[in-house]
């Protein structure tokens, strides 16, 4: 019945029971005191009961207690290893140095050169490539032309077949128009100019 008390929990119990508690007593001092209460005595099953079920609480909240404590630790470890993943990955890409990309506009930006995977999604192969990319917040362009497409788009002198040309290049893609309305509305044109 004793067994797993605390001192605070007999004190709680042998005041309910009325009896006079010294500051100075021991835990045996309680348990005595408790036994020897007429309350006790009389209703025996009734303080057992009791007792265990303020037992049970402690313990049910030092449960409660540890459970809160390994949670708020197993959150600082999930912290930790993202901030060790970032500094991991700031350390990679910068492994792989910087760029400066040029917009067909003329503007130079400088960006970082990451390692990714990339899987090709072709009919007869589904296979994963590691490949270097270029990463900027700089260029906000809805697409970005490949050097090839880029090289024949340039290359390109007779006025009747760049449409064609260009559709095949691009794979119907990408928006195209060589009407002036679509420009004056605002919109997304690429134009094909000859040299």
């Amino acid at each position: 019945m004793f067994r797993g008390a605390r001192k605070e929990e007999l004190i709680l119990i042998a005041d309910e029971l009325g009896e006079i508690i010294n500051p100075e007593m021991k835990v045996l001092d309680l348990k005595n005191l408790i036994l020897n209460s007429d309350k006790y005595k009389t209703d025996k099953v009734f303080i057992d009961g009791y007792l265990d079920s303020i037992i049970a609480d402690r313990k049910s909240k030092e449960e409660q207690e540890r459970l809160t404590e390994q949670s708020k630790l197993e959150f600082e470890k999930i912290k930790l290893e993202q901030i060790k993943l970032e500094i991991e990955l700031d350390n990679s890409n910068d492994e792989f140095g910087k760029i400066t990309l040029s917009s067909a506009f003329g503007e130079n930006v400088e960006a970082k050169l990451i390692k990714t995977s990339i899987t090709l999604d072709n009919n007869s192969l589904n296979q994963s490539m590691d490949c270097l990319v270029a990463i900027t917040d700089k260029l906000n362009a809805e697409a970005l032309t490949p050097p090839s497409l880029y090289e024949a788009l340039c290359s390109i002198n007779n006025e009747t077949n760049e449409n064609d040309i260009f559709a095949e290049l691009v794979d119907s893609f990408t928006p195209f128009s060589n009407d002036e309305n679509d420009a004056e509305s605002g919109n997304e044109i690429f134009y094909v100019e000859s040299d």
